[in-house]
């Protein structure tokens, strides 16, 4: 893997970036075989809400491909800064369907569907494109006010809706964990995920390989990957604390 051209930052910042993609990869790789999957079936989404495009450089050239954004105008304010690397953009954070046409210009994923309203204004602007896309229902396993995302209890509604617009191809589906202080208060986010993923396929409602899970972030991926998460995102662990200045 090439050293990052990045002007911008140190030498100490770029090995510290570097270090941190190779540990965290490492544990990933860990947590699947502990599982008894390989190491190959976990993708890291590198989670760049406010980093700077420069940081996210580093990554992409020591081989990531995978980010993931929450707000559409960091991805398109980032875009070409990165173009040339031809990573595979995510939105992870919610969409405003006035915002719709300015991500299907840049992502290629959009994980936080969790409405009907919302998927038919994303299939209704890429019938105009003559494009598709794929996406993710999220799902609100935890069961916080504060969190976007369907009760799980309503998710098969949903997928059986999207599910009709041709231009859309579900992946499978996300939730953000309970952030809890033990594996006790958080595993139960991402079983429950797991065992909704199992269930709607099972019966049909989702197709059959439709079988990613998103879910584990920076404090808990292992624990989501032990309960079956195809893509973690993790941001902290391996750009630092994030900048919201």
């Amino acid at each position: 893997m090439s050293t990052p051209d990045s002007p911008s930052l140190s030498a100490d910042d770029i090995a510290a970036i570097i270090g941190n993609l190779d540990e965290v990869a490492d544990r990933a790789r860990a947590a699947a075989e502990s599982s008894g999957r390989s190491g190959d079936d976990v993708r890291v989404l590198l989670a760049t809400k406010t980093q700077p495009a420069e940081k996210i450089r580093v990554a992409l050239e020591h081989g990531f491909t995978l980010i993931g954004e929450n707000k559409v105008q960091e991805i398109t304010g980032k875009a070409e800064a990165l173009a040339d690397l031809n990573p595979e953009t995510h939105l992870i954070g919610p969409l405003q369907k006035n915002k719709v046409n300015h991500t299907l210009r840049h992502a290629h994923c959009i994980q936080s569907v969790d409405n009907l309203p919302l998927a038919e204004k994303i299939n209704n602007r890429l019938d105009v494109l003559d494009e598709t896309i794929d996406y993710f229902i999220q799902v609100n396993t935890s069961r916080e006010d504060s969190k976007f995302g369907v009760a799980p209890e309503d998710a098969e509604e949903l997928v059986t809706a999207t599910r009709e617009l041709g231009r859309m191809r579900l992946r499978g589906l996300m939730t953000i964990g309970l952030p809890g202080s033990s594996p006790e208060e958080i595993r139960p986010s991402y079983s429950d995920l797991r065992e909704l993923s199992e269930k709607l396929r099972g019966a049909g409602v989702m197709p059959a390989e439709a079988t990613e899970l998103s879910m584990g972030m920076s404090n808990d991926f292992e624990l989501a990957i032990a309960e079956g998460a195809t893509i973690v995102r993790v941001g902290s662990s391996i750009f630092g604390a994030r900048d919201y200045t």
